[in-house]
């Protein structure tokens, strides 16, 4: 039951900064171009990478809070400024580390123009507050998690990303669209980010304990939070090489083709990462046996979404061209075709992720994205100067078929992966052929309708019972609220 509800909770949340992303970035990229948009996906990447190098302070606070002062209110509120206290040094780190780049010659790098060289050089300040803010925002989503907020956590979740496009397009449109202008919107998004998560933290968390910090919890702290920092830093190399290699190489218009469809996708990985993040002390606490079973649920539950990346092979063209018009859609529909796959795979593969750790082998999986780190950038440059932006995206489906299949292989998961998603896998390449075999155009109507409802009927009849409970917990209390007569109705009054 819980493991249901937390995923609505985080599930919810990501859907509301989807439809908000949804409705701005159509407006925001055609109000500030493409290379400037292309520039703002590369800059976000190195923040995402100092995000993941936080000293592994959003983590070490869940394990700590969740673990050693679930009922300790004053240990809490020392672990958490402590947590505080080291984050913010080393987001001054960061933040000096993204100046040095945009000052020492970003523009340079990836070919830009001097006019918008100009206005990166200028928003090196802001780029610096940026990172100390970043880091904060980590911290303190992981004491949020510790303490099992998933309400406030996920609508901090689904505002923080809005800020950071709202701000920008208002600020572009009002005063202007140059990236001074623009990343200082979004340092305005991220300050009332940090400062909103702050106040929830001390006053709603923390019941405005006195706030102090040790040196006891900061050992406590620093000795779990280096292992994860250094091990979510490879995954996160392995993860955002893409957008730096194709910036590098085809320039940063191309980042933006490739960033639209990828980011949308992207949202859809909140499903499998909220299942496996709350499974995760259960798969952790069982025998091995238990386990498996337990894994092949979750995997199973996450398949079903299976029919909707078959649907986006049919759709993609004509979403990107009445979500981004028609000039987009001839460019980003053939990666946006690619891509779906490639997120399919990376789903799976989550969920392989949430396993190892649950067997205590978070060093194993480390090991794996550092073996697939050096293939990949190579395979994604070859690619991206053979065929630009759908080789990006070929590189990125190879990537993420590297990690499923070492994931699989190191947890021994071959025969439960064939029995669970072989059928749906096989779906999706069918749908993927299709589109493939009927390129530049669009496959018949009549085609796509048909691989669709198939695909529904596949995933519908291999259900698992988990995914029938979860419709009802869903559906209860909506029944019930219609279901409940009205004050003062007759047909509710035995007696009227």
């Amino acid at each position: 039951m819980a493991i249901r509800r937390n995923s609505f909770i985080n599930l919810a949340g990501a859907i509301a900064g989807l439809a908000l992303f949804a409705a701005l970035t159509p407006l925001y990229f055609h109000v500030i171009g493409a290379e400037r948009y292309g520039i703002l996906g590369i800059i976000w990447v190195f923040l995402t990478f100092f995000a993941a190098f936080d000293f592994g302070m959003g983590a070490a606070l869940t394990y700590r809070i969740a673990n050693e002062a679930r009922s300790d209110i004053a240990r809490q509120a020392d672990y958490f400024w402590t947590a505080m206290a080291i984050s913010v040094p080393v987001g001054l780190i960061a933040g000096g580390v993204l100046f040095a780049l945009v000052g020492g010659g970003f523009g340079n790098i990836f070919k830009l123009t001097p006019a918008i060289s100009a206005e990166l050089f200028h928003s090196a300040l802001p780029l610096f507050a940026i990172g100390v803010s970043t880091i904060l925002l980590t911290t303190i989503n992981g004491f949020l998690i510790g303490r099992e907020y998933f309400v406030a956590n996920a609508v901090l979740g689904a505002i923080g990303p809005a800020l950071s496009i709202l701000l920008p397009v208002l600020a572009a449109l009002l005063i202007s669209p140059s990236l001074n202008v623009l990343i200082l919107a979004t340092l305005a998004g991220r300050a009332i980010m940090v400062l909103a998560g702050i106040l929830v933290s001390q006053f709603m968390a923390l019941q405005g304990a006195r706030p102090s910090i040790s040196a006891r919890s900061a050992r406590a702290l620093a000795n779990y939070g280096m292992w994860m920092s250094i091990s979510g830093l490879i995954e996160l190399a392995a993860s955002s090489a893409d957008r730096f290699i194709l910036g590098v190489v085809a320039g940063p218009a191309a980042v933006g083709y490739y960033t639209v469809p990828a980011s949308v996708l992207a949202r859809v990985m909140i499903f499998p990462t909220s299942l496996g993040t709350v499974a995760l002390p259960q798969m952790a606490s069982r025998s091995a046996e238990e386990e498996a079973i337990l894994t092949g649920k979750v995997i199973a539950m996450v398949a079903m979404i299976t029919p909707c990346f078959v649907a986006g092979e049919f759709l993609a063209e004509p979403f990107l061209r009445l979500w981004m018009g028609p000039a987009f859609a001839r460019v980003a529909t053939l990666p946006m075709q690619l891509l779906l796959p490639a997120f399919w795979m990376e789903a799976m593969a989550a969920i392989l992720y949430f396993r190892l750790l649950a067997q205590g082998r978070p060093g194993t999986s480390a090991a794996v994205a550092a073996a697939i780190l050096l293939p990949y950038c190579l395979l994604m440059y070859f690619l991206v100067d053979a065929w630009g932006v759908p080789g990006a995206c070929l590189a990125y489906m190879g990537r993420n078929l590297m990690f499923l299949s070492a994931r699989v292989t190191v947890t021994r998961s071959w025969r439960l992966m064939a029995i669970v998603v072989g059928p749906e896998a096989l779906s999706l390449v069918v749908a993927l052929a299709i589109c493939l075999f009927a390129w530049p155009a669009q496959p018949p109507i009549v085609i796509g309708i048909v691989v669709v409802l198939a695909a529904i009927a596949l995933a519908l009849k291999r259900r698992p019972a988990e995914f029938d409970a979860m419709v009802r917990d869903f559906w209860r209390p909506v029944s019930m609220h219609f279901a409940r007569p009205a004050p003062g109705d007759a047909g509710g009054n035995p007696g009227g």
